[in-house]
């Protein structure tokens, strides 16, 4: 059902997706819909967060590398499910709904996000990184990488992740 969400969020938009629709995409009654989530918001919720929980690679405890791995996860999960044009179609249904932005920020950015300022963290606290990092400032240098590149029609292929992470570190780790 979850998967359902998300093709209809991409194809569809919020306005285009209903309970009814995700139940016939799924192969599922509506009745089977409603008993798991009571709101169509409650399930873009869910079918959002889902993503997150399953995309989160394993820490290695070195900085580069963890970093790499968790925007390489996030650059590669928005390009098989569309996720620009999801949250796109989500932040065009804002105006009329008021919650969607909360969702999102719930769902999968704040997780996501929490996940690099634990990175980040760790790497100051381990000496990889400079003491004075700006822990939430890195990560939105880090995440927002994605959503400007993006936006400038810049590519993010295979070594986008890689090549942002050294980019930034260059100024968080200081001098070596």
């Amino acid at each position: 059902m979850l998967d359902a969400v998300i093709s209809l969020l991409g194809t569809e938009g919020v306005s285009g997706m209903s309970m009814d629709r995700v139940a016939a995409a799924a192969g599922v009654s509506k009745v089977t819909v409603y008993a798991r989530w009571p709101s169509k918001s409650a399930l873009i919720g869910a079918a959002l967060a889902h993503l997150q929980v399953d995309h989160v690679p394993p820490r290695t405890g070195e900085v580069i590398a963890d970093l790499t791995a968790l925007l390489e996860a996030m650059r590669r999960q928005y390009a098989e499910v569309g996720g620009m044009t999801i949250l796109g179609n989500c932040l065009v249904d804002e105006a009329a709904g008021g919650e969607l932005l909360q969702i999102i920020r719930e769902s999968t950015l704040l997780p996501r996000r929490a996940h690099l300022a634990e990175v980040v963290r760790d790497g100051v606290a381990s000496g990889q990184l400079r003491p004075d990092v700006d822990v939430e400032g890195a990560v939105s240098l880090l995440v927002g990488s994605l959503y400007a590149d993006h936006l400038a029609g810049r590519p993010t292929g295979d070594d986008w992740a890689t090549t942002v992470v050294r980019n930034a570190l260059r100024g968080l780790a200081g001098r070596r």
